[in-house]
């Protein structure tokens, strides 16, 4: 095959201020050009004709619309490439209809490998942050139980006419709360019966007993050195311990300053009760802090049993967790079904083409309407 020589025109002398520039295409050179390309028969070869028949695959629509190339959830577009390819060598598609529903087959694989890396990411979405969730729930919870026990103290519900400090700042100040102060606010019937629950909740989280450690520790240290308990840490202690131990709870409130006596008898006699009131007074005092130490051990075992039902109940929320949300799972469902519907429709036809490429006698779809008739 003899191919023509287009005439090239020199007219244009080039010089170091005159750079050289293409000519442009003559007429002839044009109409050359257009005789050779109706001369050209492509690639003879089945190696030559298969690559050819792939490069409209690898630069068509579908694929540069399918993969992701940018952002991060970057894909890979020689994975999409090498997946066309193998799909190409399995199917031998001839001619852009074939083509196209390989390419089609390709997208809907694509996709669906997509749907599985969503599902994975809507487990993981809940999973990875699984812990430092049940650790905030759980400390809003503890903080919100500790908030309504100072609450209650302060408002003193259910103490009607005791005489309960009111906070740190106000130390020694003593004020009648309840029925003696019939303007005094007070908790409904059910705001006492969120308080009861919330002083209950103390001995179940890491916040609650924390802060019943630190009365008690605070109680122990006051004990030691005065060898009484302030008004104070008595009133927080016996809040915060009467749904659990009663009896313990009123020993603490009770575990105050001893009270004056007249000194009005002999002089002997007077200094004898004080040595006896004050050795009971230790004696007391060492009860009491023996009895604190108790409560600290079994506040020691509570945290013990707290972690330990804390681990238990985030293995079990994390094993709920290894599907995805109801939401999430028909999202992906309806979606990954409508790809399986595109999948096979054009595998379908795909079949159905080479069949009849092939010359055996292929039968027309078979459609059947399932809507009622009127």
């Amino acid at each position: 095959m003899s191919l023509e020589k287009p005439s090239q025109d020199c007219s244009v002398q080039s010089s170091p201020t005159n750079p050289p520039r293409k000519p442009p295409a003559s007429e002839r050179t044009i109409q050359a050009n257009r005789r050779n390309a109706l001369r050209s028969t492509g690639p003879k070869t089945d190696r030559g004709k298969r690559t050819v028949a792939r490069n409209a695959l690898k630069h068509g629509l579908l694929a540069r619309e399918v993969v992701i190339t940018a952002g991060d959830g970057e894909e890979s577009l020689e994975e999409f490439h090498d997946l066309v390819k193998q799909l190409h060598e399995q199917h031998e598609p001839i001619g852009v209809i074939e083509e196209m529903l390989v390419q089609t087959i390709a997208t809907c694989w694509w996709k669906k490998a997509r749907v599985l890396r969503a599902e994975n990411g809507e487990i993981r979405k809940r999973l990875d942050t699984l812990a430092v969730d049940r650790a905030l729930r759980n400390s809003d919870k503890g903080n919100s139980d500790l908030e309504l026990t100072e609450i209650s103290l302060l408002l003193g519900a259910e103490n009607k006419g005791q005489r309960v400090l009111i906070g740190a700042e106000n130390q020694g100040q003593l004020v009648l709360l309840g029925a003696e102060n019939p303007g005094q606010p007070a908790l409904t019937k059910d705001g006492m019966s969120v308080v009861r629950e919330a002083l209950r909740d103390l001995r179940k989280n890491h916040p609650g007993l924390e802060y019943m450690t630190a009365l008690l520790q605070k109680a122990k240290s006051e004990v030691a050195r005065d060898g009484h308990i302030s008004l104070l840490i008595r009133n927080r202690i016996f809040h915060a311990f009467r749904g659990w131990d009663y009896i313990f709870a009123s020993l603490c409130l009770v575990s105050g300053p001893p009270k004056a006596k007249k000194e009005d008898r002999p002089s002997e006699k007077v200094a004898d009760e004080k040595a006896v009131d004050k050795q009971s007074d230790k004696e007391r005092a060492a009860v009491i802090a023996a009895l604190i130490d108790q409560y600290l051990e079994k506040i020691s075992e509570l945290k013990r049993n707290v972690t330990i039902r804390e681990d238990l109940a985030r293995d079990a929320e994390a094993r709920s967790f290894s599907l995805p949300p109801a939401d999430a799972t028909d999202k992906l469902l309806r979606y990954e079904a409508h790809l399986d519907r595109q999948l096979y429709r054009a595998m379908d036809q795909l079949e159905r083409l080479q069949r009849q490429r092939r010359g055996e006698n292929v039968p027309p779809p078979l459609n059947i309407n399932l809507g009622r008739r009127r």
